[in-house]
């Protein structure tokens, strides 16, 4: 008996000869929305060798042409699943020419399944043409994002990944397509463009010297004098990244980026408007993100552009609102989960003492950004060095008046989720130091809390206190300070998993 597929592949093949009329694009358009659920459907090998024995693809990518939306769709979706399996050196050297075609065409789906084919490409020595450069640089060409938008803008960003974009990317034609899509596009557009810029020119200083010669990064400075303040935060979100290297900071540097921010976060400051709080809180996030790009060095930079007491003095003021004292407890967690940047803040003193002055007058969700800042500074290493190490015990003896295990203990107990999620987190940070498990130690009562299992907590819940109890079974200050009988006990925990409960004993019931 004869197979379905064949069926549908022969009656393809047959209409593939005729007149295209409606009655035979309506024929086609069934016939490959049946032949797409039998690849789905399977025997995949089978029905993949059978179509192509009978449809050569070159068929297939002239029907892509056709003036049916549906059979378009239909035809590239059967595309997309026979090229599944097919290598980029293969798509490459087989289907040249119709790559280019397909970037170009106004159907998306089309665009879609050709820009897929680029993610299988993953070394640099594969086949490329110069020529298709520039033609993905133009898929990112749309007022709003869409689907192949965002496929081009990955497409671009994998090909960067793996050392395409010197020689493929960044050629005369492409850097053309790239103006282009800057001097004609809104917003959207140009920060597609700018953000595979951002992440292109981080990889080597030899892509961003070639950038900046070209005149694009220059084009993406300017947008920082921009009016409009969704502008300005898009431009602020690229900076770390941009400063990948030591090179790449002091041009930006030199340009005078960071002045300006610092600058137009001040202004910012008496400006009660959404915009004017938009602004303080864009400049605040920028500069506590900087701290951690590649060719920063942050005690420099903090003391250059001196961000750390402008957070102290809004955690203080109580005029400011619940969202600018948000923003500024999580820029400190931010700056101080750096090493050399907690070194700053421990020198600065006063942004530390402000946390912990907000720290002890904090309830609520408020305790919870306390707690969760706390938790990042802690934890800014698993093996954190002797004097960051102090600096971290400096600010525990700070919180709660010398009493923060009593209090996170008290907010786990409450039983919120995002209470007992943020006092574990600390916990769990305070055990990679050694002053934390000699506190947890000489708290028996926080141990035994700690050790306590709770079926009814949420599984969150469990899962860090047993990254609590796990973190401080691996310290080596664990054996120093718990005797055996409570090494055992916490081994066993560790042992049992986070989810463990142990079975209750059956009572027999006689019957009288």
């Amino acid at each position: 008996m004869e197979k379905e597929y064949n069926k549908t592949i022969k009656q393809i093949c047959i209409l593939l000869q005729s007149e295209p009329t409606t009655e035979v694009i309506q024929g086609l358009r069934e016939a490959f929305e049946n032949l797409s659920k039998q690849l789905k459907a399977g025997p995949f090998l089978e029905v993949f060798e059978t179509t192509l024995s009978n449809i050569p693809f070159a068929a297939l990518f002239s029907l892509l042409a056709a003036p049916d939306n549906r059979l378009v769709v239909t035809v590239a979706e059967v595309t997309s699943q026979l090229l599944k399996p097919v290598t980029w050196a293969m798509v490459h050297q087989t289907f040249e020419e119709y790559i280019i075609q397909g970037l170009d065409h106004p159907h998306p789906v089309v665009k879609c399944l050709v820009l897929d084919q680029f993610l299988k490409c993953d070394r640099d020595t594969e086949p490329f043409s110069p020529q298709y450069g520039q033609h993905i640089w133009m898929c990112l060409e749309a007022k709003s994002d869409t689907d192949a938008t965002k496929l081009a803008k990955q497409v671009l960003e994998h090909l960067c990944a793996v050392g395409m974009a010197t020689d493929y990317l960044l050629t005369g034609e492409s850097i053309g397509a790239m103006r282009q899509l800057l001097a004609s596009g809104g917003e959207s557009q140009r920060f597609r463009v700018y953000d595979v810029v951002a992440g292109a020119s981080a990889r080597s200083d030899t892509i961003f010297e070639l950038l900046r010669q070209e005149g694009i990064i220059d084009m993406l400075l300017k947008e920082s004098s921009a009016d409009d303040v969704l502008v300005l935060m898009n431009f602020y979100e690229l900076l770390p990244t941009m400063c990948a290297s030591l090179a790449s900071f002091e041009y930006l540097d030199s340009a005078g980026i960071f002045v300006d921010a610092l600058a137009c976060a001040d202004k910012a400051e008496g400006d009660s408007s959404v915009t004017g709080s938009l602004l303080r809180v864009a400049g605040l996030k920028l500069f506590s993100r900087m701290v951690d790009a590649g060719g920063v060095k942050p005690g420099l930079f903090l003391e250059k552009y001196p961000i750390a007491p402008r957070l102290g003095q809004m955690l203080l003021a109580t005029e400011a609102s619940g969202e600018l004292t948000t923003t500024a407890i999580n820029c400190l967690g931010a700056i101080g989960n750096n090493a050399d940047a907690l070194a700053y803040l421990v020198k600065e003193k006063t942004a530390l003492a402000a946390l912990a002055s907000v720290y002890d007058r904090s309830i609520g969700q408020l305790r919870v950004e306390c707690m969760q800042a706390v938790a990042c500074i802690f934890g800014h290493s698993a093996s954190p060095s002797k004097a960051a190490s102090q600096a971290c015990y400096e600010l525990y003896e700070r919180l709660a008046g010398g009493k923060l295990l009593a209090s996170l203990v008290k907010e786990i107990m409450k039983g919120f989720e995002e209470s007992c999620v943020a006092g574990l987190a600390v916990i769990q940070k305070m055990t990679l130091h050694a002053w934390g498990v000699r506190e947890i130690a000489s708290h028996q009562n926080a141990l035994n809390y700690l050790l306590m299992r709770d079926s009814s907590r949420g599984r969150l819940v469990q899962q860090w206190q047993f990254a609590a109890i796990e973190s401080m079974a691996k310290s080596e200050q664990a054996v120093v300070e718990f005797d055996a009988a409570t090494l055992a006990q916490i081994q066993k925990y560790v042992r049992d998993g986070p989810y463990y409960v142990s079975s209750a004993p059956q009572v027999a019931l006689g019957s009288s």
